[in-house]
């Protein structure tokens, strides 16, 4: 499926209207956002917060499956709610996990850690790094850092072998 902010505003209306609350906010596709999924933004207006807007990751949206995006979505509409009713901000406590079971997603980060990819690594990542020893896959980075120009200051966790940086451009 193809992703638009229609589509994925047509979800939040869903999402939200199970808990009677009405969806108005924007939505962005944020293309910078490598390792966030996606998020949602509050205004605070003394000891009142709302929420103001939900922002999904092009990445997210351009490799995983749409049963993994479905349930990022949920999972910020589910932010999206606990603040707009408590007029607070919950991050990841029962409240929101209240909410999470009644919009119908979960709050186990664990789904969100090993999303489904429907393309392989080098595909998505300018650099993937990978355990020298079995050859597991440990990292992909959009951009240059230590662990891309510095490979041998890191050891992998599960054989703790130097890893090895491929270059896919």
């Amino acid at each position: 499926m193809t992703w638009t902010v229609e589509k994925i505003t047509e979800l939040c209306v869903e999402y939200c209207g199970r808990c009677d609350i009405k969806f108005n906010s924007p939505v962005v596709i944020n293309g910078r956002l490598t390792r966030t999924l996606g998020r949602c933004f509050y205004e605070r207006h003394g000891s009142i917060w709302n929420p103001v807007k939900i922002e999904i990751s092009r990445q997210l949206l351009e490799t995983a499956t749409d049963e993994s995006i479905e349930a990022v979505i949920a999972h910020e509409c589910a932010h999206y709610v606990s603040c707009a009713i408590t007029h607070e901000n919950h991050g990841h406590d029962s409240t929101f996990r209240f909410y999470c079971e009644k919009i119908g997603t979960t709050n186990d980060t664990a789904v969100y850690s090993d999303l489904e990819r429907t393309k392989g690594n080098e595909e998505v990542y300018k650099y993937t790094v990978y355990c020298s020893c079995c050859g597991k896959f440990i990292a992909g980075r959009s951009r240059a850092c230590r662990i891309t120009k510095e490979p041998w200051n890191f050891f992998s966790k599960c054989c703790n072998a130097e890893v090895e940086v491929k270059q896919n451009w």
